[in-house]
């Protein structure tokens, strides 16, 4: 059987498009058959943005480092297994063995359409609808972005942010002063400098990776709370960041301790993300896979 994973093209910025475009990576490297396929737009299209679309269709971006062939057609073959993010609606390769991986809590920020007899997967607990799911079991693609680092800058001073997902939450006033700056956008580069020049990162965004890139470059690395009442009961359904990030600014203590901790924990949560898939290849395989009966 192949593997298809419905994709957006491959972005540095976008947490989702490379968990999706590292899932096919890591499948081929462990000897699967796997493929990325286009995924199309979640969000309607203008009538500028339609004809601009026809006379210049975007490019499908893939990462040169990630091992990520394209699947070029508009269906699945039969014994294709076919892995959509919750974002994506229905079925739109028309398969027969379908995967559901959570990325993101079904319905937060984007309307769910499943279809019967899906397979569901999450990326973290939080993620997961039980009374939907019935219990999926924990898919990640963890991966430490080798652009930050901690140059140990003597004159760190001042906020910096990111908004994401946490962007109907009330502003704080650290983020809005004059001198804050907001990294929404900014490439990886541009952020670990920020990161070395800041005392104090701040994410409204409650599940970025971000906030663990800040631990490592040294920074107080704080996220606004919203979904949990404490730090303990965010830390629960977040197993990725028991170091170096507080949820909220009283527990700056717990995160402050123990930051030197973060490369090397996210170091070890990487190769065991390889455990995640070779249980994914196994799960998938014993629902969808018809072996071949042998004659008597």
């Amino acid at each position: 059987m192949q593997y298809i994973v419905c994709a957006p093209s491959y972005d540095e910025n976008n947490g989702g498009a490379i968990f999706l475009h590292q899932l096919v990576h890591v499948l081929n490297a462990l000897g699967e058959k796997a493929f990325v396929w286009s995924m199309p737009e979640i969000y309607p299209l203008s009538k500028r943005q339609r004809l601009r679309r026809l006379f210049q269709p975007p490019r499908f971006a893939t990462s040169p480092e990630l091992n990520t062939p394209v699947h070029l057609g508009d269906t699945a073959p039969d014994d294709a297994i076919v892995i959509y993010p919750e974002l994506l609606k229905g079925n739109p390769l028309k398969a027969k063995n379908i995967v559901r991986w959570l990325l993101y809590k079904p319905g937060v920020l984007h309307p769910y359409e499943f279809t019967e007899d899906e397979m569901f997967y999450h990326c973290g607990e939080m993620f997961d609808v039980p009374e939907l799911t019935g219990g999926a079991p924990e898919l990640v693609m963890w991966r430490r972005n080798r652009n930050y680092r901690n140059e140990n800058r003597p004159d760190r001073k001042g906020t910096c942010y990111i908004v994401r997902k946490g962007f109907e939450k009330t502003r704080l006033p650290e983020t809005e002063a004059p001198d804050a700056i907001q990294i929404d956008g900014m490439s990886h580069a541009e952020i670990n400098e920020i990161f070395n020049r800041c005392e104090t990162f701040i994410s409204y965004d409650e599940a970025t990776m971000y906030s663990q890139f800040a631990a490592i470059c040294g920074c107080d690395s704080i996220i606004v709370p919203g979904i949990f009442d404490t730090h303990d009961a965010w830390l629960a359904s977040h197993p990725l960041a028991p170091y170096g990030v507080a949820y909220g600014f009283e527990a700056l203590p717990h995160a402050r301790a123990p930051r030197d901790k973060v490369k090397a924990f996210l170091d070890q949560q990487e190769n065991d993300s390889k455990d995640s898939v070779r249980n994914f290849i196994t799960l998938t395989k014993e629902r969808f896979e018809t072996l071949p009966k042998l004659e008597t």
